[in-house]
């Protein structure tokens, strides 16, 4: 296309374009055309992404500092991945007499190339990288870190977005039902480059870069502004220890109104800088908590994280609109509480690995009371109620469930979308989409009970199902939401170690 023919395109067109482009792209074409600079700019420097080292930061700060491209900035994506260097620590200790290139290959160089047994004038060129990159990040001290970010931040006048990102997972958008924005589609289509999703191993201390963020947005006299929070891959102990010593001051984010927070390690539950920074948030509208750490079948050997160890239980936020819940061991009446108390604003839910729990004690002794004395006295959820709930009492547009969707007892449902490569059925005939459509548009309940005479599977006996008597449901059911009986718990050897 030639440039008279850009130059006609009207700004509607031309935005269009650019929200399909990948980053390289987008700098491609920021090049070649001036009708397409201040678009694809918009598009390129709306999120910065960050990485932990000298470098990364005084690019960033370059485009603080350039008065055009600091307006389009709208989001900082911290990295906080830090590569390994064992290397230096095995030199320090040798006192010298081990060479720091063989050190390299032994301790920090990938494991599928130190199996390749590589020539050394192949190896050369990836330990003078290495190398250099050992020094951009110890370039970049704590306090040094802290500094950058606050005079960054100061210099952002369009900044409302932090996010702690190890995979560089794209922007958090507020759910709007209907069709994505262009800033939306922009970030499905960045999502799809290679490359940035290696790193599965994360590294000591990334906890940290999550609170030097709201640290250096306070500083900065920023935290006003901020109204989306995203972070994923942290360990719940460390960022709760962090938090406790940060300024309380920098978790009041008073315009606040999306958070997406995902923890791989759970080993606390209690959380009060989440529940501080939860109820400091009045204009909340898209909630997103993960807490991956949930074995439904063996809920009893330990505390798994509730919803009211983070929500208090009289929270109430008018304008929420979308709640993703994941990994939770929460009672049935504390999610149906907390939905009620949103059923006026909610339009968007989804639930994954959630188990209901039925309320039995935690790390029980072998000496406790019968099971049989116990019976009657709990609060036994059920989803195939929770369905009926979901319906009748909220007015839900988009509803997904995803993972195990257990209640302790007798259910245990695996939920997951089917299979499509050789299509069989239509998505739209499976049962996992047709729960979801029933809750939202209501019409006839997908969900059929198997005749007990024609079940043809063996039921288990009390003697190896925790049941408490309660019959297990069968249902018609298929690939995207079915019975997992290895997922329903078993009763405890009493001569078993606690």
């Amino acid at each position: 296309m030639g440039s008279p023919q850009i130059a006609s395109l009207p700004p509607e067109i031309l935005t269009a374009i650019c929200s399909h482009l990948p980053r390289q792209q987008l700098k491609n074409v920021r090049l070649t055309s001036k009708n397409f600079n201040p678009i694809a700019s918009a598009f390129l420097f709306r999120i910065a992404y960050l990485r932990v080292g000298i470098e990364s930061f005084r690019h960033l700060q370059s485009i603080a500092n350039d008065t055009s491209l600091c307006h389009h900035v709208r989001v900082i994506s911290y990295d906080p991945w830090r590569m390994k260097n064992t290397s230096k620590l095995v030199v320090e200790m040798s006192n010298g007499s081990i060479d720091m290139f063989e050190a390299w290959k032994v301790y920090d160089l990938e494991r599928g190339l130190r199996l390749s047994k590589l020539p050394e004038e192949r190896l050369r060129p990836m330990f003078e990288n290495w190398l250099a990159r050992v020094a951009d990040l110890e370039a970049l001290s704590s306090s040094l870190e802290l500094e950058m970010l606050i005079d960054i931040m100061s210099k952002l006048p369009m900044l409302n977005g932090l996010q702690y990102d190890l995979f560089a997972r794209g922007e958090l958008h507020i759910y709007a039902g209907g069709d994505l924005s262009a800033w939306e589609i922009n970030t499905v289509a960045n999502e799809k480059l290679p490359g940035k999703r290696r790193r599965t191993r994360k590294q000591g201390n990334q906890e940290d870069s999550f609170w030097t963020l709201l640290k250096a947005a306070h500083a900065a006299g920023r935290t006003d502004y901020v109204k989306k929070i995203k972070a994923a891959d942290m360990d719940l102990t460390a960022w709760n220890s962090i938090g406790r010593r940060a300024n309380p001051k920098s978790m009041v984010l008073p315009n606040l109104a999306a958070i997406d927070l995902q923890f791989e390690m759970c080993f606390m539950m209690d959380s009060p800088c989440l529940k501080r920074i939860l109820v400091e948030a009045p204009l909340l509208q898209h909630l997103a908590l993960s807490f991956n750490s949930l074995d439904s079948a063996s809920y009893r050997s330990r505390r798994y994280v509730q919803l009211s160890d983070i929500v208090a239980q009289d929270q109430c936020w008018e304008h929420l609109k979308h709640v993703s819940l994941q990994h939770l061991a929460t009672p049935d009446s504390e999610v149906r509480d907390f939905l009620e108390r949103h059923n006026k604003s909610l339009r968007s839910l989804e639930l994954k690995d959630i188990l209901l729990h039925p309320g039995d004690s935690v790390n029980t002794t072998p000496d406790e009371e019968a099971i049989e004395d116990r019976k009657g006295n709990e609060e036994v959820g059920s989803w195939l109620d929770m369905i009926e709930f979901l319906r009748t009492s909220l007015s839900l547009e988009r509803v997904r469930f995803g993972g195990i969707l257990a209640n302790g007892r007798n259910e245990a449902w695996k939920v997951s979308n089917p299979r499509m490569e050789i299509p069989r059925t239509a998505y739209t005939d499976y049962l996992k989409p047709r729960i979801e459509k029933y809750i939202c548009d209501g019409g006839k309940n997908p969900i059929e009970l198997v005749p007990t005479d024609r079940v043809m599977v063996e039921a288990p006996t009390d003697s190896k199902f925790d049941t408490r008597g309660l019959e297990i449901p069968y249902i018609w059911e298929d690939d995207s939401w079915r019975l997992s009986v290895v997922e329903l718990p078993r009763v405890r050897d009493p001569n078993a170690e606690n």
